[in-house]
């Protein structure tokens, strides 16, 4: 059961990424743009499926997680030759000597070989072709590039329409997140009591600390303080207030422990009037509880949830990179990094919440699709929100002053450079993963 489940999860955020993926592609041929290679999983390649009619290969890779498509001309081939003057060619001036003949040199002031300047003309002739993405308008290019959030956004919401149609629960209560967003799939504290998805009972739970006086005295994790000193306890406050009145004094405490027996303790709080003990409401949660709506107001729900969803996803992520960046302590920065987590934590998260049932999992499969297209629209080189920002400024620049804000060659470096940053980062966090996982 436990492969069955691990395949499942792979499945499921497979499926979200290639759903991603296959809006790049459909709208790439819907511009005409070659879509020259759609990779299931993540390379190395495994096998070479097919190639279709349109020149697209449809590819096999041996990690089995999302896929990828690869499109001609996002951004323009490069090449790092000489003249022999030795100065380093521009495309313009390549292409000319290339259709010359005229000796072309690499690095080690080698000239190269008749097949390699082949090659390297029909890679600048198709720098220049109809089908490539950089020729494209910018809107055209624009669109190609942002698909994703269209798809991405569409998935979250249909399931959301669907489960507050049927009928859906909460998955939990937000206790990280400070937030008065309507979210129902994830309320926050205050929330899940006024919607009645938790019930808040007469008196106060205990947790004391280890080898306090609490502690010492007998009380356990879970017991419920009903009664200090003959009055009946109803809040926190209330019971902190006694506590420090009472300071070196005997106090009388009544509770109930986990087996729901009745005990009565002596307790003497500390010259501060503290006993040392966590505090929370007695809260528990309402199993009956259920979302359903009617038709017309889960189309409305969906919308809400999906954008209060993706407002909170955004919220969390500038904290946490607050947290790592600037903490206020350095267990902070800490607790930061180990809550960084993705694709192998995800699928062990969800191997770990089969039991809670499909419902659950098409739940965190809408959460993971928001995920997706919010980390993409971070302002980071080789994200697509980058790339976008990148086709925008260049087709400003160009209708304004009849050029490229960014050299083809520097914005092809810079994504570069920031592709292996990711996946150096993308390895720190397989690495954490793993780590949780073993300990």
């Amino acid at each position: 059961m436990i492969f069955i489940w691990i395949i499942v999860s792979i499945l499921i955020f497979s499926i979200i990424v290639i759903i991603h993926e296959l809006w790049h592609f459909s709208t790439a041929r819907f511009f005409w743009v070659r879509v020259e290679e759609f990779g299931l999983g993540i390379p190395p390649r495994a096998k070479k499926i097919f190639t279709d009619k349109k020149w697209t290969l449809f590819s096999l890779n041996w990690f089995p997680l999302g896929g990828f498509v690869k499109l001609t001309g996002e951004s323009p081939s490069t090449f790092y030759v000489f003249d022999k003057t030795w100065t380093i060619y521009n495309n313009i001036d390549l292409e000319k000597d290339l259709k010359k003949d005229l000796p072309v040199f690499d690095k080690e002031w080698k000239e190269l070989w008749k097949t390699s300047k082949t090659q390297i003309l029909k890679k600048l002739e198709e720098n220049s072709a109809d089908y490539n993405l950089c020729n494209k308008p910018a809107w055209q290019q624009a669109i190609i590039i942002l698909a994703w959030v269209f798809m991405n956004f569409v998935l979250a919401t249909l399931i959301f329409s669907i489960l507050f149609f049927v009928w859906v629960k909460p998955i939990w209560v937000n206790t990280k997140i400070e937030t008065d967003r309507d979210i129902k799939i994830i309320p926050n504290y205050q929330q899940a009591l006024e919607s009645g998805l938790l019930i808040k009972n007469p008196w106060i739970i205990l947790y004391p600390e280890e080898w306090s006086i609490a502690d010492t005295a007998w009380i356990s994790n879970w017991d419920i303080l009903i009664s200090m000193n003959g009055e009946e306890i109803n809040s926190i406050e209330m019971t902190i207030d006694i506590v420090k009145k009472n300071a070196l004094e005997e106090i009388e405490i009544i509770l109930i422990n986990s087996e729901s027996w009745e005990k009565t303790l002596q307790i003497t709080p500390s010259l501060r009037g503290k006993i040392w003990s966590y505090l929370s409401e007695n809260v528990t949660i309402n199993k009956e509880f259920k979302y359903k709506y009617s038709l017309l107001d889960s189309i409305k729900y969906w919308s809400i949830e999906t954008y209060n969803q993706s407002m909170l996803t955004f919220q969390g992520l500038g904290i946490l990179i607050k947290k790592i960046f600037n903490p206020e302590t350095p267990k902070e920065r800490s607790e930061a990094i180990e809550q960084v987590s993705w694709p192998i934590w995800i699928v062990d998260f969800i191997t770990n919440s089969m039991s809670a049932g499909f419902t659950f999992i098409l739940i965190l499969s809408a959460i993971i699709s928001i995920n997706l297209w919010v980390f993409n629209l971070l302002p980071i080189p080789a994200l697509d929100w980058w790339r976008f920002i990148f086709i925008t400024l260049n087709g400003i620049i160009e209708k304004l002053f009849w050029r490229k804000a960014i050299n083809a060659n520097i914005e092809n470096l810079i994504h570069v450079l920031f592709f292996i940053f990711l996946i150096a980062l993308s390895l720190l966090i397989a690495y954490n993963d793993i780590m949780k996982l073993v300990s």
